[in-house]
């Protein structure tokens, strides 16, 4: 009897040692530090408008495009438009009225939770991208999580959530922007310069601005526009200065003043800004503003991202930071 439970006991080790050798490598490829397939995020404020969404999907595809390699991941990080995308996910009235939109918004996620989802698949090379114009308070805020993610370290190096990440610049650049962003950002708008150039139209550009930071990058853009387009153009903001006002009593003050204005937003998206704030039928839009003054006066409702040239900057910028990722690997 004595035997033969040790003979079972000998069977039921030598049976578990070989689960062992074969689980072991497994287990192993599991905290492997080579990345699987590579992602990129890119992280957008959002809109809610469904005419303005194209503008987004306009980089996405752009960036799939050009980044065949990496699955590409939309975020939006607005709270209030997440919620609304999320209560819509529920509206079949919505959805059979806008069959345009992809059924990825009615699920969109904010930046942190994309690349929980993207760590959870096991160690990945990731590029987060910023579709913001300039380095504003949502830019900070981005840049700020992807650094502490990457500053995340753990007691076993092997288990680091996020080994290989960074983050992509603002269209503009950092802080008061890039001269050679600036530049590009510049012969993307050529259409609409050219456009109001025909009409004998000032073009009036209208970014969203900060209250938080001072950002000296619209006075850039808008020293850089007139360097090739000529003096009449503007560059003003919703949330700072100069706003409509100043604008107006710029162009009437300036030489040869023009009766014209085109008005366009300097955003990715032309959602509740330039459909309210801009190109609205309340008295204190833009648009009203500018009648008022005896301004003839005509909008533009496409937002930068519908634009093939701006919509590469971004795409460039991830080429500028898809090396750098790289190395982090190769460390």
């Amino acid at each position: 009897m004595i035997g033969s439970r040790l003979k079972f006991a000998s069977i039921v080790l030598s049976v578990a040692l070989a689960a062992a050798v074969v689980l072991a490598p497994a287990a192993a490829v599991a905290f492997e530090r080579t990345p699987r397939k590579p992602a990129i995020v890119l992280a957008a404020f959002g809109t809610t408008e469904v005419s303005a969404v194209e503008s987004i999907l306009n980089i996405r595809d752009k960036a799939k495009a050009a980044f065949p390699d990496y699955d590409v991941h939309l975020a939006f990080t607005s709270n209030i438009i997440r919620n609304i995308w999320h209560q819509r996910a529920a509206d079949e009235a919505f959805k059979k009225e806008n069959p345009s939109v992809p059924a990825e918004l009615y699920e969109i996620k904010n930046a942190l939770s994309v690349l929980a989802g993207i760590q959870e698949d096991g160690a990945r090379l990731v590029l987060v991208q910023s579709l913001h114009v300039t380095d504003g308070e949502e830019y900070q805020d981005l840049a700020n999580l992807v650094t502490a993610l990457s500053n995340y370290n753990t007691l076993k190096p092997v288990l680091k959530p996020f080994p290989w990440i960074g983050v992509g610049e603002p269209a503009l650049g950092l802080q008061d922007g890039n001269p050679a962003h600036l530049e590009r950002a510049a012969k993307a708008l050529a259409p609409l310069a050219e456009q109001a150039k025909a009409s004998g139209a000032a073009l009036v550009l209208m970014g969203h601005g900060n209250e938080h930071l001072t950002q000296s990058v619209f006075a850039k853009l808008q020293t850089t526009l007139r360097a090739a387009y000529g003096p009449q153009v503007y560059v003003g903001t919703v949330e700072a200065a100069p706003g409509a006002e100043e604008i107006i009593a710029a162009i009437k003050a300036s030489e040869g003043a023009p009766t014209k204005a085109l008005l366009a937003p300097l955003m990715i998206v032309a959602g509740d800004h330039a459909l309210n704030d801009m190109a609205g039928e309340e008295d204190d839009s833009w648009v009203s503003l500018f009648k008022a003054a005896g301004l003839e006066t005509e909008t533009f409702l496409k937002g930068l991202g519908s634009n093939d040239s701006w919509a590469d900057i971004y795409v460039e910028h991830l080429k500028v930071l898809a090396p750098k990722v790289q190395a982090q690997v190769e460390k």
